[in-house]
């Protein structure tokens, strides 16, 4: 047995071994690589409100809806590389999977150092688009316009740990998040307590370990003995990288679509105030730690039906759909249930303010338990991208989420200028699409049955 069967033999089966346990096995690495993601922004948050100052954590949180806009389109335009390296493995398409995999690695580089170059320049207008408080405009783009500098790195670091859990491994991307992360965390200390740099400090400390976790995942991906391993005298291939970006364009449009009604929400969460916008920071942080739940199984999603998909195997689709979306929902839903009863103590964590922690209650109760809806809606929009439908899933989410929201804005809040009814827009777009996302699985499923029975 030559060491590259040795190397496969090793791997889980995804199309044919024991689905709940190959989807635990799949998913906790990612709960932990989402905590671990967490750690890097919350580190910034907890020293910025703890060692500086409610205007530096005010300037933190308002620009995350703006970085998580550009980010986010990035990692949805990875899962391009999730779906087709996934497909292509099933297949047994051993060629094209090397092809992939270095396209994939050229394609983060140049998305992600596009749209670092593009928010470095463009900084203080975008702070200036969300109607940014002046007392904390300054440190707002300054912090902003030094975490873009991170988009290299992170279009590059999303697109490898893409192809590693296309073959079934997320083991790796966590581990070497932690080490970055835990880098993160003493930057963060030395930069802000120490040398006293602020809202720069956090931010340089960012920039830092996201390059070196770049530096871990690239060498793994150059010493990988299987097909994914990354050769570097392979050209870029323009059919592949077409098909990945068929892919990932919807899904990063999605991804996109969700940041920018959640830009627009901020912008009106900002007229309330500071102090406001802080609790929204402090509660948002909270938050993350639900969407664990709401991110790790839409990734298996994706990836165990693109694999079926390639091997044919249509009845495991509607097994794996299921079974992620019973696991996420429960999952989500008592973490929102243990978030209010907890939600006082853990924003503690963030500001010693009782208004603002009072007021970040708010977001706690009206958002964060309901995050549970948002994950069942990925997990279904993650099977039908798996089965090879990009486009009508992120028309529908632009419909659903977007546009809901927006016209909500415009008409239920501008009557009712409350901060619940404000909240109250994310559990109604939610509902609102994933009821339409579910008819829309019904009907791919079909269609894709009698395809395959054809």
């Amino acid at each position: 047995m030559t060491e590259i069967t040795q190397k496969k033999s090793e791997k889980m089966d995804i199309v044919n071994g024991p689905l709940i346990r190959n989807m635990l096995y799949f998913v906790w690495p990612i709960m932990i690589a989402n905590i671990l993601q967490i750690t890097f922004h919350m580190a910034d948050t907890i020293v910025i409100g703890r060692f500086a100052s409610q205007q530096g954590l005010a300037a933190v949180g308002t620009s995350g809806p703006v970085t998580i806009f550009f980010m986010w389109g990035l990692n949805g335009l990875s899962v391009g590389a999730n779906v087709l390296i996934s497909q292509l493995i099933g297949e047994k398409a051993d060629e094209k999977v090397r092809n992939a995999v270095f396209s994939a690695v050229m394609i983060g580089m140049l998305f992600g150092t596009a749209i670092s170059l593009f928010g470095f320049f463009a900084a203080g207008f975008l702070m200036k688009m969300i109607s940014v408080p002046a007392d904390i405009m300054h440190d707002a783009v300054l912090y902003l316009r030094l975490y873009f500098l991170t988009g290299t790195a992170i279009g590059v670091y999303d697109f490898c740990a893409a192809v590693l859990r296309a073959d079934g491994d997320t083991k790796h991307p966590t581990l070497y998040l932690s080490i970055a992360g835990a880098l993160n965390v003493l930057l963060n200390l030395l930069f802000v307590i120490v040398f006293h740099m602020g809202v720069a400090g956090v931010a340089l400390a960012t920039i830092i370990s996201q390059y070196f976790s770049v530096f871990l995942i690239m060498r793994r991906l150059l010493s990988e003995n299987s097909i994914i391993r990354l050769d570097l005298s392979r050209r870029l291939d323009l059919n592949l990288a077409g098909k990945m970006l068929r892919f990932g364009i919807p899904s990063a449009l999605q991804n996109q679509l969700f940041a920018f009604s959640n830009m627009v929400v901020q912008s009106n969460i900002n007229t309330f105030g500071t102090i406001f916008v802080a609790a929204n920071t402090a509660a948002n942080a909270v938050e993350e730690y639900v969407y664990v739940f709401v991110d790790a199984f839409p990734q298996a999603s994706i990836t165990f039906t693109s694999q079926m998909f390639g091997a044919g195997e249509h009845e495991r689709i509607r097994k794996t759909t299921i079974t992620a979306f019973f696991l996420c929902g429960i999952g989500a839903f008592l973490l929102g249930c243990l978030i209010l009863i907890f939600g006082k103590e853990l924003l503690g964590f963030f500001t010693n303010d009782p208004e603002v922690i009072s007021t970040g209650m708010i977001r706690l109760r009206w958002v964060t338990f309901f995050l549970f809806i948002n994950g069942l809606l990925d997990v279904i929009v993650g099977s039908i991208r798996g089965m090879g439908y990009a486009v009508l899933p992120t028309v529908v989410t632009l419909l659903g989420v977007c546009g809901f929201r927006i016209l909500y804005l415009f008409t239920v809040f501008r009557r009712f200028p409350a901060p619940q009814v404000l909240y109250s827009c994310f559990p109604l777009s939610w509902i609102l699409t994933l009821a339409i996302q579910s008819i829309l699985w019904l009907r791919v499923y079909k269609k894709t049955g009698k395809e395959g029975s054809a």
